[in-house]
């Protein structure tokens, strides 16, 4: 009992900490945007070529079900993950590690934590389906065919993106920037056993999209035999003729219920065996590390600690001049610190395969090379807030002019280097677009590293947008294509935004750096 005491009192308190912080509130607003486009008949679920439900309770409660698993699947795991990291930076997890809290209960604390925050996402869409029922419907509102897809499909789906954020942050290796990467993928190729399957596989369904998708169809097709029998769930921007067929929803029997069950037990366990990679912050494996990095004798063999030596810090001259390329060098070497022999490698096998795979396929890979670089851009911009350096960075003179330039440069540099290859093949073959289209990437991508890192002073919300950036462009969608992967690519549009990204980034630098000077 005492057990169930803590682990309730621990959710509660994990929860009501996160809404106080104003990422919440911006989460808030990102399901009520959610929830907006899909009242207003902005997300569709159609039977293509062009049959959709009429509004009425079961198709709502669908609809609102498919936006649920695919979109909060997908970024609600960004959302919530972050909470046992937070308990690194700000010390409770010391004072934490310091009570008989077992990891099992902690990482279980945390697993509900998540799902009463992506729970309270799902209540708002619900909402918004009740809303979309009353206003834009003249069917009357069916409060149990409504809710029930939310209650069975939805938040067993919710339990396991919970589960895996926790497990992700207490795997070392899974707990940055690469596990975001990987939780993108995952999740989508995730998603396709269970499309691709010839039946339905309920183990392979989490989303339950493909449950959903095949009973709207069944219904489609029993009024319009011609209908394809597929499922599309989509942003549509422009109003096409439709047809109506009704949807009535389905019987909720057990051989859809147990499956669901099983993923919320599912979820349990992953939130149990993230226990296992639970370290309960212990510092003893970094400072192991560190050791073995930079042997200390004198340190090593000292067991008592040596007093201090006097420092003496001497004044700069007036005089002396600002070298721009000792900066620029500076920023370099920082972007690249830390990068193993194999990430210079795997680099140098991008450049050349740019040049050596026939002209079709350069611009894929000159992609791929620019998503490699993920995990170094990201750092741009916000390195000094993740360091607690901002007050040594930003002392110097002219910070905004002097240091985030050269921080630009930089990345721009390094971003040039990894499409070198792609560059040199389109030069040989006389491909100008191609080559505007390189240079508008080249200068976009940095731009776009840096605003984001300013903006937010956080790693995350550039690794988030420019992997489904770059995956999209990856599947040829020429609106989003500052690549040149398809002959439609807006280049124009990319080499303009660049420079407008840049001043954004220096005003609100400098708006921060103008704010903690008048604070202080």
């Amino acid at each position: 009992m005492n057990s169930l005491r803590t682990l309730f009192h621990m959710a509660r308190a994990d929860f009501f900490e996160r809404t106080r912080r104003y990422s919440f509130l911006v989460m808030l607003g990102l399901v009520v945007w959610l929830g907006y486009l899909s009242a207003t008949g902005a997300l569709v679920m159609s039977v293509p070529p062009n049959y959709v439900g009429e509004v009425n309770s079961p198709w709502v409660g669908a609809l609102m079900t498919v936006t649920v698993t695919i979109f909060l699947g997908w970024f609600g795991f960004y959302l919530v993950k972050g909470s046992v990291a937070r308990d690194y930076e700000t010390g409770v997890g010391q004072i934490i590690a310091t009570t008989p809290l077992s990891r099992p209960l902690y990482a279980l604390g945390k697993w509900l934590s998540n799902f009463a925050v992506l729970g309270v996402m799902v209540v708002i869409l619900m909402f918004a389906g009740i809303a979309m029922n009353l206003f834009f419907s003249s069917a009357p509102l069916d409060l149990w065919a409504l809710t029930a897809p939310l209650l069975f499909l939805a938040l067993p789906c919710m339990a396991v993106v919970a589960a895996l954020a926790v497990l992700f942050e207490t795997v070392g290796w899974l707990r940055g920037g690469f596990g975001n990467v990987v939780y993108f993928f995952l999740f989508f190729m995730g998603l396709i056993p269970g499309l691709e399957a010839e039946s339905y596989q309920p183990m392979l369904d989490p989303t339950g999209l493909r449950l959903i998708g095949d009973r709207i169809a069944q219904a489609a097709k029993m009024i319009y035999p011609e209908s394809e029998g597929d499922f599309a769930f989509q942003i549509v921007t422009s109003a096409a003729e439709v047809k109506y067929f009704l949807y009535n929803g389905f019987a909720w029997t057990a051989d859809i219920l147990l499956p669901r069950f099983a993923f919320v037990l599912m979820a349990i366990g992953l939130a149990v065996l993230a226990a296992l990679f639970f370290d309960r912050f212990n510092t003893a494996k970094v400072l192991r590390g560190k050791k073995r990095l930079n042997p200390n004798p004198a340190r090593d063999s000292a067991s008592e600690p040596s007093p201090l030596p006097n420092i003496h810090l001497t004044l700069l001259p007036n005089t002396r001049r600002f070298r721009f390329g000792a900066l620029y060098l500076a920023e370099l070497k920082m972007l690249l610190k830390g990068r193993r022999w194999w990430w210079y490698l795997t680099s140098l096998g991008l450049v050349i395969a740019q040049v050596a795979v026939p002209q079709g396929t350069t611009a894929f890979l000159l992609a791929v090379a620019w998503l490699w670089m993920i995990l170094l851009l990201s750092a741009l911009g916000n390195r000094e807030a993740l360091h607690n350096t901002s007050e040594i960075v930003f002392s110097a003179p002219r910070p905004t002019l002097n240091q985030l330039p050269a921080a630009w440069l930089a990345a721009f540099t390094v971003t040039a280097l990894m499409g070198s290859g792609a560059f040199l093949r389109h030069l040989l073959d006389g491909e100008i677009t191609r080559l505007l289209a390189w240079m508008s990437g080249a200068l976009f991508i940095p731009s776009l590293a840096l605003a984001l890192g300013v903006l937010t002073s956080s790693r995350k919300p550039f690794e988030v947008i420019y992997v489904t950036w770059m995956y999209l462009i990856l599947n040829a969608v020429p609106t989003l294509d500052f690549v040149g992967v398809t002959p439609e690519s807006p280049w124009q549009f990319y080499a303009i935004s660049s420079f407008a990204l840049l001043a954004l980034a220096a005003f609100v630098r400098h708006s921060q750096l103008t704010g903690w000077k008048f604070t202080k």
